[in-house]
């Protein structure tokens, strides 16, 4: 195998390698179906002493010792509410896209939940954003670590309850007690919650609490192009008060168990469909929003390392988890009966509904990558077709259409290149062999009489690898794509001919056993992609060169290799990668047709100029012979080479 040949399989290799670490093959389950949240209930609930943690979850224990400030709080005073006689009580609040469910036990959310998505396709249950099937713990959970008590474990004092709006109220040591309330706007995806601090909480002292989020939200591992782990967000404020950087960071073990930073505007947990947000209010109208400090809480390397991991890839009963468990919230001093309110936002990362909510830039939810300045035109496109069309598959095809159209001219510029040097190459091999052996124990001089030879004939061998080149300017379009199909919600369930789902594999049909790597679906797509391609090498002009014919069935292997890399891939970019490989047969002939017609090939399918289009060096297969003057040859002939 010569080096070109080499070369465009280290490229090839490359490529599968980027995918492999992109796309891992996705679970076809999903998460079962809690309760159904209900009208305002009561339970009784025995208090128990101590609660371990939930397998899977995070556990933080209070540490009566620790203390935020020189002043500590007293715990050894009796509270002034006696909740060893309360009854766990929940409530649910509810609009048209969201509801929720709250629980007096820690006075937190329990479950969150999307009417306007749906958990499986033809399912009616709504989608669960947080709840206990997804080891989500409680949401909006309030401790004061230097109380040395856990406010999430108590039973909260039911104040006031409405269709709209609850308030807990829970005593503390020393006469001091927290309210904390909750209310529901009749439209949107947020929920509002204040905290009020009531006593004696000296201004002097810098006692703090924390507000933290659920542990876990809606893993989509089943629905997603290219299954990466859930991410933390968060937004900084900038000192004009507007929003600043937008950090994402995935979701994993923290070195040092906890992550604080100063100035952040809002933070939230995401996936990549929906997200869980939390955002503190301005004091009043007039006044900025403040920007507190971020705490985000989860776990060390090494703490139960394989049981965390194994929830994002095997779950529970085959049910796929955000493994790494992550609180993230607010550490923010108390302040005694000043009302701290916040906006959570538990909903979609739509760009219609991010929209509605430009005054915290909540578009920057959506992660578009390294290469979103490709993606983002690429789902205008896709959202402007279907707008037309009224089928994202056939939208899909529309947008395979016009990127192969764009880059139409440069692959027929490049193929117009590789042929004419391809022909000057293997016209030029006589006199290549004859300087190779004329000065073969002088490296340098042949290798200047070989580049002297190619300056004078006009030939350029760099442009030969312009199939490397065109390999390298689709790989940021292949990547843009796999993010487009990633974070397209639009896309999630939507169906196209046999396809239910064109984020996820097809799913042709579901096979009685399962094969290592493919799982127990049957996926026709990626089926189809191997036998379009292969027929497309097929219709190439066959070379009798031995060289190029080991080339050709060695990319034949590559592409059956591709089918088995490809099998796990979103229908949706199958539906892309088919469309364009058909495109690609006709664009072939087209391609083939106008060199003809320019002379570069003769008009034989059989002669060498279709030879030279299947990679062969054959000089005796050449359009012209050394001294000749056409086409093929674009720079002036000579017959002999000079060896002065």
């Amino acid at each position: 195998m010569d080096k070109r040949f080499l070369q465009t399989m280290l490229v090839c290799f490359a490529i599968s390698f980027i995918y492999m670490d992109w796309i891992r093959p996705p679970s076809s389950s999903t998460i079962e179906d809690p309760a159904k949240a209900g009208s305002n209930a009561t339970q009784t609930v025995a208090e128990p002493p101590g609660t371990p943690a939930v397998d899977g979850s995070l556990s933080r224990a209070p540490d009566p010792t620790a203390v935020d400030s020189p002043t500590a709080v007293d715990s050894s005073t009796a509270v002034d509410s006696p909740t060893e006689l309360l009854e766990e009580e929940l409530f649910s609040l509810a609009n048209e896209v969201l509801i929720v469910e709250l629980s007096s036990r820690g006075a937190a959310l329990t479950h969150a939940l999307l009417p306007g998505y749906r958990e499986e396709v033809g399912s009616d249950d709504p989608l669960h954003l947080i709840s206990p099937a997804l080891k989500s713990g409680i949401a909006l959970e309030l401790q004061v670590p230097s109380l040395g008590e856990d406010l999430a474990e108590k039973i909260w004092q039911v104040v006031e309850s409405t269709d709209n709006s609850v308030t807990f109220r829970t005593g503390l040591s020393a006469g001091r007690s927290v309210i904390r309330s909750y209310s529901m706007p009749k439209e949107g995806y947020e929920l509002f919650t204040s905290v009020t601090f009531e006593g004696d909480w000296p201004a002097a002292t810098d006692i703090r609490y924390e507000l933290l989020g659920a542990e876990r939200i809606r893993y989509d591992a089943s629905g997603r192009a290219a299954a990466y782990p859930n991410q933390w967000v968060a937004a900084t404020r900038a000192r004009d008060g507007q929003i600043g950087e937008v950090d994402h960071q995935e979701v994993e073990a923290i070195e040092s168990g906890e992550i604080r930073r100063d100035g952040i505007a809002w933070v939230g947990l995401e996936s990549n469909y929906f997200a869980q947000v939390i955002r503190p209010l301005a004091a009043t109208q007039d006044s900025p929003a403040p920007a507190l400090g971020l705490l985000a809480v989860g776990v060390r390397p090494g703490e139960r390392t394989a049981e965390f991991e194994a929830l994002a890839s095997d779950g529970i009963d085959g049910r796929p988890l955000q493994g790494w468990p992550l609180q993230i919230g607010y550490r923010r001093k108390i302040e005694s009966a000043i009302p701290h309110e916040y906006a959570v936002f538990l909903g979609p990362k739509s760009p219609v509904v991010l929209d509605q909510h430009g005054s915290w830039s909540a578009t920057e939810l959506i992660d578009y990558g390294f290469f979103g300045w490709l993606v983002s035109p690429f789902l205008w496109l896709l959202r402007t077709f279907d707008g037309l069309v009224g089928s994202w598959g056939l939208s899909i095809v529309l947008l395979t259409f016009c990127i192969r159209g764009v880059l139409h001219p440069v692959n027929k510029k490049n193929q117009r290149q590789m042929q004419i040097q391809q022909q000057g190459m293997a016209r030029l091999k006589p006199q290549m062999e004859e300087i190779k052996e004329r000065y073969k124990n002088d490296a340098p001089k042949q290798q200047r009489k070989i580049q002297e030879l190619f300056k004078s004939e006009g030939v350029n061998p760099a442009a030969m690898f312009g199939g490397c080149l065109f390999i390298f300017l689709q790989l940021p379009i292949w990547l843009a794509l796999i993010n487009t199909f990633t974070i397209a919600i639009e896309l999630r369930q939507a169906s196209f001919l046999w396809i239910d789902d064109l984020t996820r594999p097809d799913m042709l049909a579901m096979m009685p056993f399962s094969l290592p790597l493919l799982g127990n679906y049957f996926n026709l797509l990626p089926i189809l992609y191997v036998i379009v391609t292969l027929v497309n090498q097929k219709m190439m002009p066959q070379s009798e060169d031995p060289q190029a014919q080991a080339q050709q069935k060695m990319m034949s292997f590559m592409m059956i290799a591709f089918g088995f890399i490809f099998y796990s891939f979103a229908a949706g970019l199958m539906v892309y990668f088919i469309t364009s490989a058909l495109i690609g047969i006709f664009e072939q002939k087209m391609i083939r047709r106008d060199l003809r017609a320019a002379g570069i090939l003769p008009a034989t399918g059989t002669s060498g100029g279709e030879s030279a289009a299947a990679g062969s060096t054959d000089p005796m297969r050449g359009p012209a012979g050394p001294g000749s003057k056409g086409p093929g040859r674009p720079g002036k002939g000579k017959g002999k080479v000079s060896h002065r």
